[in-house]
């Protein structure tokens, strides 16, 4: 399962929403794809009846580098981050989909922002970071699935 999770109206904030939009139709219909907006834990009881084996968030993470810049982080890495408008923590929400989802391996992919001040558009290292996280993820599922055939 691939999540994407941000806010469209927070001009980078929207580079997980983004990053699975350019997935569709790129990987196979095994994976469920889910566009969470600001509001993943709204989801949780959808993400829990998929049962997936593994599963990628998306989105926008202050890791204090450039921007645009990309990283994988592991649910023992994480800190209490706020992870949407209602301030909940991703490791909240892990821990409450793992409860949930016997076995599931759960990481968090993170775009580093330029900006998130309101407003639409997302910036242009975000974007060069937002082609090159999605060629990756399609390439590694591609090849994952060429592996169990």
């Amino acid at each position: 399962m691939l999540v994407g999770v941000g806010s469209r109206i927070r001009r980078d904030d929207a580079a997980g929403l983004a990053v699975l939009a350019k997935l569709r139709g790129r990987v196979p219909a095994s994976v469920c794809l889910l566009d969470c907006g600001t509001v993943p834990e709204n989801y949780s009881l959808d993400m829990k009846r998929f049962q997936p084996t593994h599963m990628v968030f998306f989105d926008a993470v202050e890791m204090e580098k450039g921007p645009g810049s990309r990283a994988l982080i592991e649910e023992e890495d994480l800190i209490a981050q706020s992870f949407s408008t209602h301030k909940q923590s991703v490791k909240v929400l892990f821990m409450v989909l793992r409860e949930g989802i016997p076995g599931v391996r759960i990481v968090l992919a993170g775009i580093q922002p330029k900006t998130t001040d309101f407003g639409r558009g997302i910036s242009r290292p975000v974007a060069r970071g937002i082609n090159a996280m999605s060629e990756e993820v399609a390439n590694a599922i591609r090849c994952s699935c060429n592996e169990d055939d």
